[in-house]
């Protein structure tokens, strides 16, 4: 399919800055991010909020604590049954992401090419090839269809009595679990620990499908994406999934939603979002367009999902501010959809600190932002777990955020 240079639209519209900051919150809202909107379990939130970004262990808990109506729903996250409900894989960018079996399906087929490339290029600088290395697979396939979910360490020593070595068992693994065969499980039971297993996909989530074409779940993730979080340029599409801008635009085309094009502040490139959404918005009731605030966890998805128009909620905030020096999202505060600080568990006191932006806030909001981060403090304590907690780089301020609140 040829390329386009840019998606087919139906109409287009300017956004005044008051107008975008309105639309930014309403994509928030929608997300559960405000009074009235808020998840009634972990499935929901995930659904609504694209998954739950997954590669620090406290992400997925703070990012449900910030959306969910009652604390309890983040702590479900460890109980069996969601666990059935939603599967953490590696997918968009390569990282990993907890999401409803649907979506889950989409998100592993459309991002499988590049994941299973790497895998087979360590295979290969290991010395190994994919034939060699099949009957370490079926072993490991053997093993855990006997034994069902198994720690990867006992998966090491268990296949090292079979003749085994583990660099190539944890090499078999990888391949597996990026391909969907194998799917991984936390068993711990609090945000601050990793009990890592393995398990059959098969068995454990019978009703996921990872066969998916690949060319039907680019378009099923990117019609989602725009779905949940137009409007957004295509610089912004291309970065979030880790896909081609070839591949953005086909599965665009391909999933045949009607697209408005906005111009607005955060970018000088238009940006799109879904016509119904967009009308949906311009009906929507000034209830919808104020947030408030909230804490939101270290690679929060409503953060991570955009790169070129980030100013949506950095305003004229240096990149810094929100993000560290590998390009991961800081745990924030905002309000209304904007950054007005960093905060972090503070291990030493079991409390949250915060760092806010100097001349960011009022007295009243930060009166506000004490008591969200003193009932975030009662959420983060009621779902830790006895065990080693994260380390420095699981939830962390930028240097000589020392007080409590500035």
């Amino acid at each position: 399919m040829a390329e386009r240079s840019a998606p087919a639209t139906v109409g287009s519209y300017t956004l005044d800055a008051q107008e975008a900051d309105r639309l930014w919150n309403w994509v928030l809202t929608r997300q559960g991010l405000a009074a009235h909107t808020r998840g009634e379990s972990v499935e929901q939130i995930a659904e609504a909020a694209l998954g739950l970004h997954a590669a620090r262990l406290p992400s997925p808990f703070a990012t449900v604590a910030a959306r969910a109506k009652d604390p309890a729903i983040a702590l479900s996250l460890f109980t069996p049954a969601t666990r059935s409900r939603v599967v953490t894989l590696r997918c968009m960018r390569k990282t990993l992401h907890t999401l409803p079996l649907g979506l889950a399906a989409a998100a592993h087929a459309a991002t499988l090419r590049f994941r299973e490339r790497d895998a087979l290029r360590i295979l290969v600088n290991a010395g190994h090839t994919e034939h060699s290395t099949a009957p370490a697979t079926k072993a490991l396939i053997e093993l855990l269809g006997e034994n069902g979910p198994l720690h990867h360490r006992d998966i090491e020593t268990r296949l090292a009595t079979a003749a085994i070595p583990v660099p190539l068992t944890r090499l078999a693994l990888k391949l597996a679990w990026e391909r969907g065969t194998l799917t991984y499980l936390n068993g711990a039971a609090g945000w601050n620990r990793e009990v890592r297993t393995f398990a059959l996909t098969a068995r454990t989530y019978p009703a996921l499908q990872t066969d998916l074409p690949a060319p039907v779940a680019v378009e099923r993730l990117i019609s989602a994406y725009l779905d949940r979080y137009g409007p957004v340029s295509i610089r912004d599409a291309t970065w979030w999934s880790g896909l081609s801008r070839t591949a953005v635009l086909n599965g665009i085309e391909r999933c045949g939603v009607k697209l408005i094009e906005l111009r607005s502040p955060w970018s000088d490139n238009p940006l799109y979002m879904p016509e119904e959404r967009f009308n949906k918005f311009i009906d929507s009731s000034e209830l919808d367009h104020t947030t408030g605030i909230h804490l939101l966890g270290h690679e929060d998805v409503a953060l991570k999902a955009y790169f070129e128009t980030r100013a949506r909620y950095l305003r004229d905030l240096s990149a810094s501010t929100a993000f560290n020096q590998i390009g991961e999202v800081l745990p924030t505060i905002i309000h209304n959809g904007h950054v007005i600080g960093t905060w972090a568990w503070h291990q030493p006191t079991g409390e949250i600190r915060a760092r806010l932006v100097p001349r960011a806030t009022t007295p009243d909001q930060r009166k506000h932002i004490h008591a969200a981060a003193s009932k975030h403090t009662q959420v983060l304590h009621a779902g830790r777990t006895a065990g080693p907690s994260p380390g420095p780089a699981q939830m962390v301020l930028p240097p000589a955020a020392d007080a409590l609140f500035g």
